[in-house]
């Protein structure tokens, strides 16, 4: 049976990506944090989707969980094939969303460092001379009651509080891809050869905007959705371009976020034991 090692792998991605594989029958081992038996062991099929993104209050975690583990585990580690977890945020406010686009850093994005930690990782990944393939998943939605990300936010509180503070204008949108068919297809992509060496992107490849999502949460919950426009986010994504991982791949048709919503607005009135 091969072996496939999951670090980060009790996180929302990772989580997900283990329970797929317990249910393909696969061996799966999920290292703790600063393992040291990760460094003396054959590791198999290695999927790296440790990351973090709190720029503002953990920098240092930001830098080590993204970049400086994996560097060390691209170093001294016994792996078959590494698969590295990185974000499709990098084309936020670029021209451009497929894998050769050229990335912008803005100086006045506040969490720059997540995403200058992400290029530094996948230039790591192509220098190695390691077998490696590197996706970029666009927002992974879920039920993850405890997330601080916009859609899991929004949702608890519509959901909780009956409001919904938007710090976005009603046309922000961005690429919203299920967490279930990022961890399916990621696992697919273990093992295909197409897939090794190259950067591809994971996404429903149609932009959702906030005024859409708004209207579902409304719909389902009888929230009040405040509109705080003044300070709205000056993020811009291109729809994301899946044109790479549909030829790799074309099986893979995803899920749409506005399809779950609903259902996902019912798992978590049953995860906080709230009735309809």
């Amino acid at each position: 049976m091969s072996l496939y090692t999951v670090v980060g792998g009790n996180g929302f991605i990772g989580s997900e990506i283990v329970k797929h594989l317990h249910s393909l029958k696969k061996d799966v081992w999920i290292p703790e944090r600063n393992e040291p038996n990760i460094f003396s062991k054959k590791l198999g099929t290695l999927i790296y989707c440790a990351g973090s993104g709190d720029c503002q209050l953990k920098p240092f975690e930001v830098l080590t969980a993204n970049c400086l583990y994996l560097s060390e585990i691209l170093q001294h580690a016994d792996f078959d094939h590494l698969i590295y977890v990185s974000s499709s945020r990098l084309y936020m406010n670029g021209d451009g969303s497929d894998e050769t686009s050229d990335l912008i850093i803005r100086h006045d994005d506040n969490r720059r460092l997540f995403n200058l930690t992400k290029l530094v990782a996948e230039e790591l990944c192509f220098k190695s001379g390691k077998p490696f393939t590197i996706v970029r998943p666009s927002n992974v939605y879920g039920v993850a009651l405890k997330s601080s990300l916009f859609l899991p936010s929004i949702t608890r509180n519509a959901i909780v509080n009956g409001r919904v503070d938007m710090f976005v204008d009603k046309n922000y949108e961005k690429d919203y891809v299920s967490v279930s068919d990022v961890a399916e297809i990621i696992i697919k992509l273990c093992n295909n050869k197409e897939a090794q060496g190259k950067i591809i992107n994971i996404a429903s490849g149609v932009n959702i905007s906030s005024e859409q999502i708004a209207s579902m949460l409304i719909h389902y919950t009888n929230c009040v959705v405040y509109w705080n426009e003044n300070g709205a986010s000056k993020e811009i994504f291109p729809v994301t371009d899946i044109t790479m991982l549909k030829k790799i791949a074309p099986e893979y048709n995803p899920r749409s976020v506005l399809s779950d919503l609903a259902d996902m607005i019912q798992l978590f009135k049953s995860e906080l034991q709230i009735k309809s």
